[in-house]
């Protein structure tokens, strides 16, 4: 039942805040319909679904904003396809599978941007996003939180514009969960180079506020000061 697929692809890429319970029922009948009347099984449905609208009109691309406000929606629709009686049978580990292959993605399109010089796309600040979140949620692994994340994105000689934004964006969503596990003197480098990366007046250097519980040798998390 393919138009199964492309029923549901519409009510995720247009769930809100204001039309969740409606898209969630509309979602849980037609699955119960497609998982009684399927002829065979294949994969979970919802990987490809959900995925694909990360970065869609509910999930939308961040533009000027780093911070993307509707990403909780990415996450609770992931959470609650995990649950819910009807639609789990499709989504079991859904929200382990999106973070996997969030991080997949983020380090692969960090790379290739930093090689081409081309400007990141959409998903990749998508990605950072997640990524923050699930840090914060405990489904990003911790070796993944203390060895690659951040290291990845200071690996090179000079810090890029997709990597600068990626930093902040992780360190204003989850910058408590990145210090608990992250070498400070990562963190340190972090800081040090958003420091010599932005003009106090530029729009990055206006953008977010970076917040810290704690200070580091040589202090570079007390200098970088990014405000709106």
């Amino acid at each position: 039942m393919r138009e199964v697929e492309r029923a549901l692809g519409p009510a995720v890429y247009n769930i809100s805040d204001q039309n969740y319970a409606e898209s969630i029922s509309f979602c849980r009948l037609w699955i119960d319909i497609e998982q009684t009347y399927r002829e065979s099984y294949g994969d979970p449905i919802f990987d490809t679904v959900i995925w694909n609208k990360r970065v869609g009109s509910s999930f939308r691309p961040i533009g000027r904003d780093m911070i993307n406000s509707t990403a909780h929606l990415f996450l609770r629709l992931a959470s609650d396809v995990e649950s819910d009686h009807a639609l789990a049978p499709f989504g079991t580990g859904l929200q382990s599978r999106l973070c996997a292959r969030s991080l997949r993605e983020f380090f692969s399109n960090n790379l290739e941007t930093a090689r081409t010089g081309s400007s990141a796309s959409n998903g990749f600040f998508a990605d950072a996003n997640l990524i923050a979140h699930w840090a914060n949620l405990g489904h990003v692994g911790k070796n993944a939180i203390r060895n690659h994340i951040l290291q990845s994105l200071v690996s090179h000689s000079k810090l890029h514009g997709h990597q600068a934004d990626a930093l902040i964006i992780l360190f204003t969503l989850a910058g408590a969960t990145f210090e608990t596990y992250v070498d400070p003197s990562v963190v340190d480098r972090c800081f040090k180079l958003l420091d010599n990366h932005f003009s106090r007046d530029s729009l990055g250097g206006r953008m977010v506020q970076v917040r810290v519980s704690h200070l580091v040798a040589g202090g570079y998390r007390a200098k970088t000061n990014f405000r709106r």
